[in-house]
Protein backbone atom coordinates (compact mmCIF):
# COMPACT_ATOMS: atom_id res chain seq x y z
CA UNK A 1 0.00 0.00 0.00
CA UNK A 2 1.52 3.35 -1.05
CA UNK A 3 1.92 6.26 1.36
CA UNK A 4 -0.97 8.40 0.12
CA UNK A 5 -3.42 5.51 0.21
CA UNK A 6 -2.18 4.54 3.67
CA UNK A 7 -2.62 8.10 4.96
CA UNK A 8 -6.10 8.34 3.49
CA UNK A 9 -7.19 4.99 4.99
CA UNK A 10 -5.79 6.03 8.37
CA UNK A 11 -7.63 9.36 8.19
CA UNK A 12 -10.90 7.64 7.31
CA UNK A 13 -10.54 5.06 10.09
CA UNK A 14 -9.53 7.77 12.55
CA UNK A 15 -12.68 9.73 11.73
CA UNK A 16 -15.05 6.77 12.02
CA UNK A 17 -13.48 5.20 15.12
CA UNK A 18 -14.30 7.80 17.73
CA UNK A 19 -16.05 8.06 21.05
CA UNK A 20 -18.86 5.86 19.72
CA UNK A 21 -16.64 2.80 20.16
CA UNK A 22 -17.19 2.95 23.92
CA UNK A 23 -20.98 3.14 23.67
CA UNK A 24 -21.28 0.30 21.14
CA UNK A 25 -20.71 -2.61 23.56
CA UNK A 26 -23.46 -1.34 25.87
CA UNK A 27 -26.16 -0.93 23.20
CA UNK A 28 -25.16 -4.24 21.58
CA UNK A 29 -25.35 -6.06 24.93
CA UNK A 30 -28.86 -4.70 25.45
CA UNK A 31 -30.16 -6.21 22.22
CA UNK A 32 -27.92 -9.31 22.19
CA UNK A 33 -24.42 -9.80 20.79
CA UNK A 34 -25.20 -11.51 17.49
CA UNK A 35 -28.27 -9.37 16.65
CA UNK A 36 -26.17 -6.32 17.59
CA UNK A 37 -23.28 -7.35 15.32
CA UNK A 38 -25.75 -7.96 12.49
CA UNK A 39 -27.16 -4.49 13.16
CA UNK A 40 -23.65 -3.03 12.99
CA UNK A 41 -22.82 -4.77 9.71
CA UNK A 42 -26.16 -3.80 8.15
CA UNK A 43 -25.84 -0.09 8.93
CA UNK A 44 -22.17 -0.06 7.95
CA UNK A 45 -23.19 -1.57 4.59
CA UNK A 46 -25.85 1.15 4.23
CA UNK A 47 -23.17 3.82 4.66
CA UNK A 48 -20.84 2.42 1.97
CA UNK A 49 -22.92 3.55 -1.06
CA UNK A 50 -23.26 7.00 0.52
CA UNK A 51 -19.50 7.28 1.04
CA UNK A 52 -18.83 6.21 -2.54
CA UNK A 53 -21.49 8.51 -3.99
CA UNK A 54 -20.08 11.45 -2.05
CA UNK A 55 -16.60 10.68 -3.34
CA UNK A 56 -17.85 10.36 -6.92
CA UNK A 57 -19.76 13.64 -6.64
CA UNK A 58 -16.65 15.45 -5.38
CA UNK A 59 -14.71 14.04 -8.32
CA UNK A 60 -17.40 15.25 -10.75
CA UNK A 61 -17.07 18.79 -9.42
CA UNK A 62 -14.30 21.28 -10.12
CA UNK A 63 -13.02 23.34 -7.21
CA UNK A 64 -13.23 22.77 -3.47
CA UNK A 65 -16.70 22.31 -1.97
CA UNK A 66 -18.19 20.38 0.89
CA UNK A 67 -21.70 18.94 1.23
CA UNK A 68 -23.54 22.29 1.71
CA UNK A 69 -21.73 23.77 -1.29
CA UNK A 70 -22.53 20.72 -3.42
CA UNK A 71 -26.16 20.88 -2.29
CA UNK A 72 -26.42 24.53 -3.38
CA UNK A 73 -24.77 23.82 -6.72
CA UNK A 74 -26.86 20.80 -7.67
CA UNK A 75 -30.13 21.29 -5.72
CA UNK A 76 -30.37 25.03 -5.08
CA UNK A 77 -30.82 27.05 -1.92
CA UNK A 78 -33.25 24.60 -0.26
CA UNK A 79 -30.72 21.80 -0.47
CA UNK A 80 -28.02 23.95 1.12
CA UNK A 81 -30.37 25.00 3.95
CA UNK A 82 -31.31 21.41 4.80
CA UNK A 83 -27.78 20.04 4.71
CA UNK A 84 -26.39 23.06 6.59
CA UNK A 85 -28.78 22.29 9.45
CA UNK A 86 -27.40 18.77 9.63
CA UNK A 87 -23.80 19.91 9.32
CA UNK A 88 -23.81 22.65 11.92
CA UNK A 89 -26.19 21.08 14.44
CA UNK A 90 -25.07 17.48 14.08
CA UNK A 91 -21.32 17.89 13.64
CA UNK A 92 -20.98 20.76 16.13
CA UNK A 93 -22.76 18.58 18.68
CA UNK A 94 -20.34 15.78 17.76
CA UNK A 95 -17.42 18.03 18.71
CA UNK A 96 -19.11 18.59 22.08
CA UNK A 97 -19.32 14.80 22.54
CA UNK A 98 -15.60 14.49 21.82
CA UNK A 99 -14.71 17.11 24.42
CA UNK A 100 -16.91 15.45 27.06
CA UNK A 101 -15.35 12.05 26.42
CA UNK A 102 -11.81 13.40 26.07
CA UNK A 103 -12.11 15.27 29.37
CA UNK A 104 -13.30 12.13 31.13
CA UNK A 105 -10.50 10.00 29.69
CA UNK A 106 -7.82 12.56 30.50
CA UNK A 107 -9.21 12.93 34.00
CA UNK A 108 -8.86 9.17 34.44
CA UNK A 109 -5.23 9.25 33.32
CA UNK A 110 -3.94 12.22 35.32
CA UNK A 111 -6.47 12.18 38.16
CA UNK A 112 -7.54 15.82 37.86
CA UNK A 113 -10.98 17.47 37.80
CA UNK A 114 -13.07 16.85 34.66
CA UNK A 115 -13.44 20.56 33.87
CA UNK A 116 -9.69 21.19 33.91
CA UNK A 117 -8.96 18.06 31.86
CA UNK A 118 -11.61 18.92 29.27
CA UNK A 119 -10.12 22.40 29.00
CA UNK A 120 -6.63 20.96 28.44
CA UNK A 121 -7.97 18.49 25.90
CA UNK A 122 -9.84 21.27 24.06
CA UNK A 123 -6.74 23.48 23.95
CA UNK A 124 -4.47 20.78 22.52
CA UNK A 125 -6.95 19.74 19.84
CA UNK A 126 -7.62 23.35 18.91
CA UNK A 127 -3.91 23.63 18.11
CA UNK A 128 -4.32 20.60 15.84
CA UNK A 129 -7.16 22.34 13.98
CA UNK A 130 -4.94 25.38 13.45
CA UNK A 131 -1.99 23.31 12.15
CA UNK A 132 -4.11 21.73 9.40
CA UNK A 133 -4.60 18.55 7.40
CA UNK A 134 -1.09 17.39 6.54
CA UNK A 135 0.10 17.02 10.11
CA UNK A 136 -3.24 15.48 11.09
CA UNK A 137 -3.15 12.76 8.42
CA UNK A 138 0.28 11.69 9.66
CA UNK A 139 -1.00 11.76 13.24
CA UNK A 140 -3.98 9.61 12.19
CA UNK A 141 -1.60 7.00 10.75
CA UNK A 142 0.40 6.90 13.96
CA UNK A 143 -2.77 6.57 16.03
CA UNK A 144 -4.11 3.79 13.79
CA UNK A 145 -0.93 1.84 14.48
CA UNK A 146 -1.42 2.40 18.23
CA UNK A 147 -5.07 1.32 17.87
CA UNK A 148 -4.03 -2.08 16.63
CA UNK A 149 -1.47 -2.56 19.41
CA UNK A 150 -3.90 -1.40 22.11
CA UNK A 151 -6.69 -3.66 20.86
CA UNK A 152 -4.28 -6.62 20.82
CA UNK A 153 -3.15 -5.95 24.41
CA UNK A 154 -6.77 -5.57 25.52
CA UNK A 155 -7.70 -8.85 23.86
CA UNK A 156 -4.94 -10.81 25.62
CA UNK A 157 -5.86 -9.21 28.96
CA UNK A 158 -9.52 -10.10 28.56
CA UNK A 159 -9.40 -13.42 26.66
CA UNK A 160 -9.33 -15.65 29.80
CA UNK A 161 -12.46 -13.88 31.09
CA UNK A 162 -14.60 -14.10 27.95
CA UNK A 163 -17.66 -16.30 28.47
CA UNK A 164 -19.63 -17.67 25.51
CA UNK A 165 -22.91 -17.40 27.46
CA UNK A 166 -22.42 -13.63 27.46
CA UNK A 167 -22.57 -13.71 23.66
CA UNK A 168 -25.94 -15.46 23.48
CA UNK A 169 -29.43 -14.07 23.95
CA UNK A 170 -31.77 -11.75 22.09
CA UNK A 171 -33.77 -8.93 23.69
CA UNK A 172 -36.29 -7.66 21.09
CA UNK A 173 -37.71 -5.04 23.47
CA UNK A 174 -34.45 -3.11 22.92
CA UNK A 175 -34.33 -3.66 19.17
CA UNK A 176 -34.06 0.03 18.26
CA UNK A 177 -31.71 1.01 21.08
CA UNK A 178 -28.47 0.52 19.09
CA UNK A 179 -29.69 2.42 16.02
CA UNK A 180 -28.56 5.99 16.72
CA UNK A 181 -25.32 5.00 18.44
CA UNK A 182 -24.30 2.75 15.54
CA UNK A 183 -25.05 5.51 13.03
CA UNK A 184 -22.97 7.93 15.07
CA UNK A 185 -20.17 5.38 15.34
CA UNK A 186 -20.07 4.57 11.61
CA UNK A 187 -20.41 8.16 10.41
CA UNK A 188 -17.47 9.13 8.21
CA UNK A 189 -18.87 11.43 5.51
CA UNK A 190 -16.97 14.40 6.89
CA UNK A 191 -13.67 12.67 6.05
CA UNK A 192 -14.33 12.13 2.32
CA UNK A 193 -13.17 15.61 1.15
CA UNK A 194 -10.01 15.20 3.24
CA UNK A 195 -9.33 11.87 1.52
CA UNK A 196 -9.63 13.54 -1.87
CA UNK A 197 -7.18 16.24 -0.77
CA UNK A 198 -4.69 13.65 0.50
CA UNK A 199 -4.97 11.68 -2.75
CA UNK A 200 -4.56 14.74 -4.98
CA UNK A 201 -3.16 13.55 -8.30
CA UNK A 202 -4.12 9.95 -7.46
CA UNK A 203 -7.89 10.36 -7.02
CA UNK A 204 -8.62 7.00 -8.62
CA UNK A 205 -7.56 5.46 -5.29
CA UNK A 206 -10.35 7.22 -3.39
CA UNK A 207 -12.77 4.32 -3.89
CA UNK A 208 -10.28 1.83 -2.42
CA UNK A 209 -9.51 4.13 0.51
CA UNK A 210 -13.22 4.32 1.36
CA UNK A 211 -13.79 0.57 1.10
CA UNK A 212 -10.64 -0.41 3.04
CA UNK A 213 -11.29 2.20 5.73
CA UNK A 214 -14.90 1.10 6.21
CA UNK A 215 -14.00 -2.58 6.47
CA UNK A 216 -11.14 -1.94 8.92
CA UNK A 217 -13.37 0.22 11.11
CA UNK A 218 -16.10 -2.42 11.09
CA UNK A 219 -13.61 -5.16 12.04
CA UNK A 220 -12.15 -2.99 14.79
CA UNK A 221 -15.59 -2.25 16.25
CA UNK A 222 -16.66 -5.90 16.08
CA UNK A 223 -13.54 -7.12 17.89
CA UNK A 224 -13.87 -4.47 20.60
CA UNK A 225 -17.57 -5.30 21.12
CA UNK A 226 -16.73 -9.02 21.23
CA UNK A 227 -14.12 -8.41 23.95
CA UNK A 228 -16.24 -6.17 26.16
CA UNK A 229 -19.57 -8.01 25.84
CA UNK A 230 -17.79 -11.37 26.08
CA UNK A 231 -16.39 -10.33 29.46
CA UNK A 232 -19.21 -8.19 30.89
CA UNK A 233 -22.37 -9.52 29.24
CA UNK A 234 -25.49 -7.71 30.46
CA UNK A 235 -23.33 -5.95 33.04
CA UNK A 236 -21.65 -3.94 30.27
CA UNK A 237 -21.64 -0.28 31.27
CA UNK A 238 -22.41 2.69 29.04
CA UNK A 239 -18.73 3.60 28.71
CA UNK A 240 -17.57 -0.06 28.57
CA UNK A 241 -14.50 0.24 30.83
CA UNK A 242 -16.15 0.28 34.26
CA UNK A 243 -17.83 -3.04 33.49
CA UNK A 244 -14.43 -4.58 32.70
CA UNK A 245 -12.87 -3.45 35.98
CA UNK A 246 -14.95 -5.94 37.98
CA UNK A 247 -13.60 -8.84 35.90
CA UNK A 248 -10.13 -7.65 34.86
CA UNK A 249 -9.04 -5.26 37.58
CA UNK A 250 -7.98 -1.61 37.66
CA UNK A 251 -5.19 -2.13 35.12
CA UNK A 252 -7.68 -1.97 32.30
CA UNK A 253 -8.68 1.60 33.24
CA UNK A 254 -5.45 3.19 32.08
CA UNK A 255 -5.40 1.15 28.87
CA UNK A 256 -9.00 2.09 28.13
CA UNK A 257 -8.41 5.76 28.87
CA UNK A 258 -5.37 5.93 26.57
CA UNK A 259 -7.33 4.15 23.86
CA UNK A 260 -10.18 6.62 24.39
CA UNK A 261 -7.95 9.68 24.11
CA UNK A 262 -6.55 8.42 20.80
CA UNK A 263 -9.92 7.59 19.25
CA UNK A 264 -11.59 10.84 20.32
CA UNK A 265 -8.65 13.00 19.20
CA UNK A 266 -8.56 11.73 15.62
CA UNK A 267 -12.32 12.11 15.15
CA UNK A 268 -12.34 15.60 16.64
CA UNK A 269 -9.57 16.81 14.34
CA UNK A 270 -11.07 15.50 11.10
CA UNK A 271 -14.64 16.61 11.89
CA UNK A 272 -13.41 19.99 13.13
CA UNK A 273 -11.42 20.65 9.96
CA UNK A 274 -14.41 19.57 7.86
CA UNK A 275 -16.79 22.04 9.51
CA UNK A 276 -14.13 24.76 9.28
CA UNK A 277 -13.79 24.09 5.56
CA UNK A 278 -17.57 24.16 5.10
CA UNK A 279 -17.59 27.70 6.51
CA UNK A 280 -14.59 28.70 4.40
CA UNK A 281 -15.44 27.10 1.03
CA UNK A 282 -19.26 26.95 1.09
CA UNK A 283 -20.12 30.07 3.10
CA UNK A 284 -17.09 32.17 2.12
CA UNK A 285 -16.24 32.98 5.74
CA UNK A 286 -12.73 34.16 6.54
CA UNK A 287 -10.45 31.29 7.50
CA UNK A 288 -9.55 32.75 10.89
CA UNK A 289 -13.25 33.22 11.69
CA UNK A 290 -14.04 29.64 10.62
CA UNK A 291 -11.22 28.33 12.79
CA UNK A 292 -12.36 30.44 15.73
CA UNK A 293 -15.89 29.04 15.44
CA UNK A 294 -14.67 25.43 15.47
CA UNK A 295 -12.39 26.07 18.43
CA UNK A 296 -15.15 27.82 20.42
CA UNK A 297 -18.25 25.61 19.97
CA UNK A 298 -16.81 22.52 21.75
CA UNK A 299 -16.40 24.58 24.92
CA UNK A 300 -20.10 23.91 25.52
CA UNK A 301 -19.03 20.36 26.32
CA UNK A 302 -17.35 21.64 29.48
CA UNK A 303 -20.79 22.33 30.96
CA UNK A 304 -21.99 18.76 30.38
CA UNK A 305 -21.07 15.47 32.02
CA UNK A 306 -20.53 11.93 30.83
CA UNK A 307 -24.16 11.01 31.54
CA UNK A 308 -25.25 13.02 28.48
CA UNK A 309 -22.95 11.19 26.10
CA UNK A 310 -24.93 8.13 24.95
CA UNK A 311 -28.28 9.90 24.36
CA UNK A 312 -26.48 12.77 22.63
CA UNK A 313 -24.59 10.39 20.32
CA UNK A 314 -27.79 8.51 19.52
CA UNK A 315 -29.66 11.69 18.62
CA UNK A 316 -26.79 13.10 16.54
CA UNK A 317 -26.37 9.85 14.63
CA UNK A 318 -30.04 9.77 13.66
CA UNK A 319 -29.96 13.42 12.51
CA UNK A 320 -26.84 12.96 10.38
CA UNK A 321 -28.07 9.69 8.90
CA UNK A 322 -31.54 10.95 7.95
CA UNK A 323 -30.74 14.38 6.54
CA UNK A 324 -27.43 13.69 4.83
CA UNK A 325 -28.40 10.36 3.26
CA UNK A 326 -31.50 11.77 1.55
CA UNK A 327 -29.86 15.00 0.33
CA UNK A 328 -26.67 13.23 -0.77
CA UNK A 329 -28.59 10.79 -2.95
CA UNK A 330 -30.33 13.66 -4.75
CA UNK A 331 -27.03 15.52 -5.09
CA UNK A 332 -25.30 12.52 -6.65
CA UNK A 333 -28.10 12.06 -9.17
CA UNK A 334 -27.94 15.70 -10.26
CA UNK A 335 -24.14 15.66 -10.42
CA UNK A 336 -24.26 12.89 -13.02
CA UNK A 337 -26.06 15.39 -15.26
CA UNK A 338 -24.56 18.73 -14.25
CA UNK A 339 -21.05 17.75 -13.12
CA UNK A 340 -18.20 19.61 -14.87
CA UNK A 341 -15.42 17.00 -14.81
CA UNK A 342 -15.05 13.27 -15.46
CA UNK A 343 -14.73 11.35 -12.16
CA UNK A 344 -11.90 8.89 -11.59
CA UNK A 345 -14.44 6.25 -10.60
CA UNK A 346 -18.18 5.71 -11.04
CA UNK A 347 -20.57 3.48 -9.16
CA UNK A 348 -24.07 2.34 -10.05
CA UNK A 349 -26.43 1.72 -7.15
CA UNK A 350 -29.98 0.61 -8.08
CA UNK A 351 -32.62 3.17 -7.11
CA UNK A 352 -34.58 0.71 -4.92
CA UNK A 353 -31.48 0.20 -2.75
CA UNK A 354 -30.93 3.96 -2.42
CA UNK A 355 -34.57 4.51 -1.47
CA UNK A 356 -34.38 1.65 1.04
CA UNK A 357 -31.36 3.31 2.65
CA UNK A 358 -33.33 6.56 2.90
CA UNK A 359 -36.27 4.77 4.50
CA UNK A 360 -34.02 3.05 7.05
CA UNK A 361 -32.33 6.30 8.08
CA UNK A 362 -35.49 8.44 8.12
CA UNK A 363 -37.46 5.81 10.07
CA UNK A 364 -34.70 5.66 12.65
CA UNK A 365 -34.71 9.44 12.94
CA UNK A 366 -38.48 9.47 13.55
CA UNK A 367 -38.05 6.79 16.20
CA UNK A 368 -35.35 8.84 17.96
CA UNK A 369 -37.61 11.92 17.96
CA UNK A 370 -40.54 9.97 19.39
CA UNK A 371 -38.31 8.39 22.04
CA UNK A 372 -36.88 11.80 22.98
CA UNK A 373 -40.39 13.27 23.38
CA UNK A 374 -41.51 10.33 25.51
Amino acid sequence: MDVKLLLSVATFCGTIIGVGVFALPYVVSQVGFWPGIFYLILLAAAFVPLYLLYGETLLRTKGSARLPGLAERYLGKWGKIIISFSTFIGLSASLICYIIAGGEFLSTIIGTDFFICALIFWFLLSLGIIFGLKSISQFELFVLFLFVITLGVLFFMCAPHIRLENLSGFYPENLFLPYGVILFSMYGLSAIPALRDILKGEEKKLKNAILIGTILSLVFYSVFVFIVVGVSGLETTEESIQGLIVKIGDGVILLGAIFGIMSVSTSFLTVGIYVRDVLFYDFKARKWLSTAFICTVPLLGLALGIEYLVPLMSFIGSILGAFESVVLIFISKRSKIKGDRKPEYQIKVPDPILYLICIVFVTGFIYEIVSFIK
